[in-house]
């Protein structure tokens, strides 16, 4: 890998029209898995283009706060669940909840975790997060199914399980589809997208 890492850019505080559009971040990470594939192939490590790392950051952080557009929540309960995934020398997901409403709460939750995957050589290469939930609760009662059911698919040979929220070998599309089937089974949660559940 030729890349270097060190501390990348704070985008968790850049204007959120300076964020790479939805088409950007998706041709970026298309070119990332093609590297991926490629170096499997060849048996070396994955040559990621430094600018296909920044449109991914940056797409990943518009999708976790596209609902900061005349959506700003008020500080009260009802947490938000969020679903990371990272890519570098490992490939992994995360999957974890922040308590309150307010999107600032959300924004140092995944910085935190962006950090520290920079510091194993990972960077952010896709990110979810709801709109909040009735209650914290609520949101950590989801969560917690949701980690259940991923839990279902660890077989300690291609899916593995670190520290309760961490799973190497479970696709982002596959933990999305865990998380949608969990909120459906949920009283507190968002009924769909950009509309918040109220009491």
């Amino acid at each position: 890998m030729t890349v270097f890492f060190g501390d990348f850019e704070d985008l968790s505080v850049l204007d959120l029209h300076l964020l790479a559009a939805a088409d950007a971040h998706e041709q970026a990470q298309m070119r990332l898995d093609r590297a991926r594939v490629s170096a499997r192939v060849q048996g070396t490590l994955p040559d990621y283009s430094p600018d296909d790392i920044a449109a991914v950051r940056s797409g990943s952080w518009r999708a976790l706060r596209s609902d900061e557009l005349g959506d700003e929540q008020p500080e009260r309960l009802g947490g938000r669940l969020y679903l990371l995934a990272f890519e570098g020398v490992v490939r992994y997901i995360k999957v974890g909840m922040v308590e309150g409403r307010t999107l600032a709460a959300l924004r140092y939750r995944v910085r935190r975790h962006e950090h520290a995957a920079e510091i194993h050589q990972c960077f952010l290469l896709d990110a979810w997060a709801s709109q909040p939930c009735t209650t914290d609760r609520a949101a950590r009662q989801w969560e917690v199914r949701v980690l259940d059911r991923l839990n279902t698919l660890v077989n300690g040979d291609r899916v593995r399980r670190l520290h309760r929220e961490y799973f190497y070998g479970i696709p982002f599309g596959l933990a999305m589809t865990a998380i949608e089937l969990e909120r459906l089974e949920m009283d507190g949660t968002p009924r769909h997208p950009g509309v918040v559940h109220q009491e």
